[in-house]
């Protein structure tokens, strides 16, 4: 599959965390993407309880994920995979709760030395009944290899995840269609392919969780920069 344009022609999709899965929300048929709330970190300097009453209103009484979404930190050229704050289980009509993650999404901005003020704080619906997690990469992360790569655990928790630490490993050839796919994994790949398909890109890194009635739930979507350039 080719990539959308050459690097100097296109214009990228990728230039936050954020602003890919809302691009992504609406496109998708085979996987969903939680509620998203977002806002740069001079809009919560300027217009901090004006955001907090919104969070209230948009996700009322639900429990909410605070998540950095960094300019830049999934782009085409690099990645700073875990590298910024993510908080979990945050009620969304506690100001306390919010103000403390929120400033903590901040701060890991700061300790990294980014400074920027339009980068995002991402608030999204804390996802509920994930009997699964983990990262699928669209070939394997070293050397492009055409093979489906799922580093996933089983449980409720996606503390995993999200801290990037996941234990078990499975590889799917990509050639394979969709019936020869084992039913764990069957609406997993499919939801991958639609992605694919959707960005125009087989070069994805993609975090996900499984729900106990199997849905397909996206949790970030970002290009593989280690082999990006090297795959046409």
């Amino acid at each position: 599959m080719k990539e959308l344009k050459s690097q100097s022609q296109k214009v990228s999709i990728f230039t936050s965390k954020s602003n890919i899965l809302k691009f992504l929300q609406s496109r998708l048929k085979y996987s969903k993407i939680e509620r998203i709330l977002d806002f740069t970190v001079d809009d919560w300097n300027k217009n901090k309880n004006q955001i907090l009453q919104q969070v209230k209103s948009t996700f009322y009484k639900k429990k909410v994920i605070i998540r950095s979404s960094a300019i830049g930190e999934d782009s085409d050229y690099s990645s700073e995979a875990g590298s910024y704050e993510s908080i979990l289980n945050i009620n969304s009509s506690s100001r306390t709760q919010l103000i403390s993650a929120i400033n903590k999404v901040i701060k890991s901005y700061a300790h990294k030395k980014n400074f920027n003020l339009k980068n995002q704080i991402l608030i999204q619906t804390q996802a509920v009944d994930i009997v699964t997690s983990g990262v699928i990469f669209s070939r394997t992360p070293d050397n492009g290899a055409p093979y489906y790569v799922i580093n996933f655990e089983d449980g409720i928790s996606t503390i995993g995840v999200t801290h990037g630490s996941v234990g078990n490993t499975i590889k799917i050839a990509r050639h394979l269609g969709i019936k020869a796919i084992g039913e764990k994994w069957k609406s997993l790949l499919q939801s991958v392919k639609e992605i694919e398909t959707v960005v125009q890109s087989n070069s994805l890194d993609i975090e996900f969780g499984i729900t106990k009635n199997s849905t397909i739930v996206i949790f970030q979507v970002r290009p593989i920069t280690s082999i990006l350039k090297s795959i046409s």
